[in-house]
């Protein structure tokens, strides 16, 4: 059964809401990371992002928040949260938006690393401007995707390119971008300057409307709606930037799915990604049993934005339920 926390207040109550509550989670999530990265070392690697991060002062108080209620160290927190900026292996995520007739879809499996498999949590945050959001996210790491009670829904897919530097974490922007009243507000905030590389966040919003934002450390570029992996669409940004046969393969069975078989309810979205057809990755990726560091689905996601429900897998969705969310407090 999905964990589902939820915290209202100003972020650093939040943050010690969602540290308290998820404290074991975060705990074991903790352990694993220190296999990576020696605990003595994380204040030194992130220094500079927790640093950067200061443009964003409402996700620096969540953080620090959660690690106070978690009773857990800053730095180590802060390390996972900036650990994509630490280790750039970019097999990570598969989401498309699909708009059919009164339905306004999108759909995500987070591919993240297997040793951090069963630290799932839903957060359900009612901030201080009035937004309320809902987002599956591992332990350890601020809400990335989902959807928002201004009728947006968010997924993320990790980018790299040249322009990769110290800057802001990319999990922060995506925070910051989850919360944003419409699209173009969607996009801004993507866009914030002083951000530390880039994503592709893949946006939409009930009425019928969607599109991806492609960033990168520097630059951006707008799509229309559709399949995204883990590698630049856009022309320009695509030049430069990097692309695995892991990534190709998810996206090109993806786009061939959406193609032949255009999901118009929530669970035709679900069919899709549990597929298995591409290689050397599927868009329902596994990785390799016994394997910590492989990439694999850690959770499934699925947003309705007409009707404003979501749904989630804990898990690799051809073998997980998915559970209906509610979001009661979204409509509050």
């Amino acid at each position: 059964m999905l964990h589902v926390v939820r915290a209202e207040g100003p972020a650093a109550e939040r943050g010690r809401t969602i540290g308290r509550e998820l404290g074991e989670a975060i705990v074991r999530s903790l352990a694993f990371y220190r296999e990576l990265v020696a605990p003595e070392a994380a204040g030194r690697l992130v220094a500079p992002y927790r640093a950067a991060a200061a443009a964003l002062p409402e996700y620096v108080d969540l953080v620090e928040g959660m690690a106070a209620g978690a009773e857990v160290s800053p730095e180590e927190l802060w390390l996972v949260n900036a650990f994509e900026e630490m280790e750039p292996a970019f097999e990570r995520c598969s989401t498309f938006t699909a708009l059919a007739g009164d339905a306004t879809i999108l759909a995500h499996n987070e591919q993240w690393l297997a040793g951090d498999a069963g630290n799932l949590a839903v957060v359900v945050e009612a901030c201080e401007d009035g937004t309320r959001l809902a987002s599956p996210t591992v332990a350890c790491c601020l809400p990335a995707v989902g959807m928002n009670s201004h009728g947006v829904a968010q997924g993320i897919d990790s980018l790299s390119a040249p322009d990769d530097r110290v800057g802001i974490p990319r999990v922060l922007v995506s925070r910051h971008a989850l919360a944003a009243r419409d699209l173009g507000d969607a996009a801004g905030r993507a866009g914030v300057p002083g951000r530390a590389g880039g994503y592709a966040h893949v946006l939409a919003r009930r009425g019928g409307e969607a599109r991806t934002v492609e960033t990168s450390a520097t630059r951006s570029a707008l799509l229309g709606p559709g399949a995204h992996t883990n590698h630049y669409l856009d022309p320009e940004l695509a030049r430069d930037g990097d692309s695995s046969e892991g990534s190709v393969a998810r996206y090109e069975r993806l786009a061939e799915l959406l193609h032949d078989r255009p999901p118009a309810t929530p669970e035709q979205a679900m069919e899709l990604l549990r597929d298995h057809a591409s290689s050397p990755q599927a868009i329902c990726e596994h990785g390799t049993p016994g394997d910590a560091q492989a990439s694999v689905v850690l959770f499934s996601l699925v947003c309705e934005l007409e009707s404003g429900r979501m749904w989630v897998a804990p898990g690799n969705p051809c073998e997980t339920p998915y559970e209906e969310v509610d979001l009661a407090d979204l409509a509050a």
